[in-house]
């Protein structure tokens, strides 16, 4: 009886209306229930993430969200829109009105149209209540295999609701989903008077993002990382999304292109300046005051607890450690903290120590290298340390660097990275400033070969800036065009 009631409440449950289609949809959550979600996981998204300080910036957006919103088929929700300051290449919308991008997708658009596109995308799921009809499923899925397991009729589910909407929302929409997103959101161009090829011309930059992250991760010998929604691993193949795209004729409306480009100039690119940054080769970090200088055609990755510093097979990892100032008052040297750090290992027994040294730089710190000789291959393994103890508003701190190459030749290449690490002086400190994107015209005689070569971006500087502007891995822009650069 208990489990004849317990689908009865289920189908009772599913008979709301879908606000898109029309048509009933299979939801175990009310509208009500849907709002105060999205409400509590956007608390929780503004605890852990940095949110763009840019008034004119937020201001555009938000007042463009609105505008599609309140064309929508949900005009009446209490619609959110935050942009986080965060340079990945995406975007995202939870239940009951909120819609995030990241500061590194903005950056990616080439015109206003293509970003109210994206805008409508991510609208149109939260209309189309995607996350409420995944979660509905998986609800009833996970009751129903407690049941089957249990044989215990009214069993509980075992994950909660936000559980389930953390998985919906951090692994992406079904590929039916996301097609209904699509086309949604071209209903909502059009609404506006945009031009609706614009959602085209922005998948197509998001393949072009693929195939330049895949070649740059083929190079470094790392994995490729996921683009926008995860598009490249759970939605639709890229090129038939396109094609469905443009299965209509729709070259009318607005694009509304310089107006946009013209908004994003100066917008950071890349790690925001307290994250530290990378400027033709040098890494500062402002907040640490220290800097140095990596060689060309290596390549840093500045992720949240480390930097990954790369070239082939060789790879530098940086870490820092908190260091008691009792321990330094009593004599602990950059050499003790390594003898005492390494030796917690079997590292010692099996390795040969090649060298050891003081380091002379501004900074007290030693380095070692040793070697591990196999049948395969010999591998050298350096450690450096400096300490950094003279801020007296900061705890005192050791910068590691744990080295490993193949090739020794590449040991003598990254001692640059030893000596040229310092403390950043209080003049550098003040001018500090991470990478912009700056608007300018392409004037007669220009080319993108020229344009990288003067960014700061390094060795892929090409390709970065071709993407930037929607014209990898070919094309050029008109004399008078205007495009984005780093600087």
């Amino acid at each position: 009886m208990r489990l004849a009631l317990l689908f009865t409440t289920i189908m009772l449950a599913s008979c709301a209306k879908n606000p898109v289609s029309g048509m009933p949809d299979f939801v175990t959550i009310t509208e009500q229930q849907e709002i105060e979600m999205g409400r509590a996981y956007h608390k929780e998204i503004l605890k852990n993430s940095k949110v763009l300080k840019n008034e004119e910036l937020n201001k555009y957006y938000v007042e463009l969200g609105e505008k599609i919103a309140k064309s929508s088929h949900r005009p009446d929700l209490d619609w959110k829109f935050t942009i986080i300051d965060d340079p990945t290449m995406n975007a995202f919308a939870t239940p009951g009105g909120y819609v995030y991008f990241y500061r590194g997708l903005l950056a990616h658009f080439n015109s206003e149209a293509e970003f109210a596109g994206v805008l409508s995308h991510e609208i149109a799921h939260i209309t189309a209540r995607h996350a409420v009809r995944g979660m509905s499923t998986a609800q009833v899925t996970n009751l129903l295999i407690g049941l089957a397991a249990s044989k215990v009729p009214g069993g509980s589910i075992s994950n909660s609701g936000f559980n389930l909407l953390n998985v919906i929302v951090n692994k992406g929409y079904s590929r039916k989903y996301e097609s209904e997103a699509d086309d949604i959101a071209k209903d909502y161009l059009g609404r506006n008077g945009y031009n609706q090829d614009a959602m085209a011309d922005f998948l197509e930059t998001m393949k072009s993002a693929d195939d330049l992250e895949n070649k740059i991760a083929e190079k470094e010998g790392r994995p490729a990382s996921g683009g926008y929604h995860g598009i490249f691993s759970t939605h639709p193949s890229t090129e038939n999304r396109i094609e469905a795209m443009n299965a209509t004729e729709s070259a009318t409306g607005e694009r509304n292109r310089d107006e946009f480009l013209k908004m994003i100039d100066g917008l950071p690119y890349g790690t925001s300046d307290d994250e530290g940054y990378v400027r033709y080769n040098t890494f500062y970090h402002p907040f640490y005051a220290i800097k140095f200088t990596f060689p060309k055609g290596w390549d840093l990755d500045n992720l949240p607890d480390k930097l990954i510093i790369r070239k082939n097979n060789s790879v530098v990892t940086m870490i820092s450690d908190n260091l008691l100032r009792d321990d330094v008052e009593n004599g602990l040297t950059p050499k003790d903290y390594l003898d005492q750090n390494i030796d917690k290992t079997s590292f010692l027994s099996k390795n040969t120590l090649l060298e050891q040294n003081i380091l002379n730089n501004t900074l007290p710190g030693y380095t070692y290298l040793y070697e591990t000789k196999s049948l395969a291959e010999n591998i050298f393994t350096r450690y450096t340390v400096f300490f950094d103890l003279d801020d007296k508003d900061k705890r005192p701190k050791a910068w590691i660097f744990v080295k490993k190459f193949v090739d020794i030749n590449d040991d003598k290449q990254s001692i640059l990275i030893d000596e040229s690490f310092a403390k950043m002086t209080k003049d550098e400190i003040e001018k500090a400033k991470g990478l912009r994107i700056k608007v300018i015209r392409f004037k007669k005689g220009m080319t993108y070969d020229e344009l990288a070569d003067n960014s700061p971006l390094g060795r892929y500087a090409e390709g970065k800036l071709r993407l930037l502007n929607g014209h990898y891995p070919k094309g050029e822009p008109n004399v008078g065009d205007l495009i984005k650069i780093v600087e």
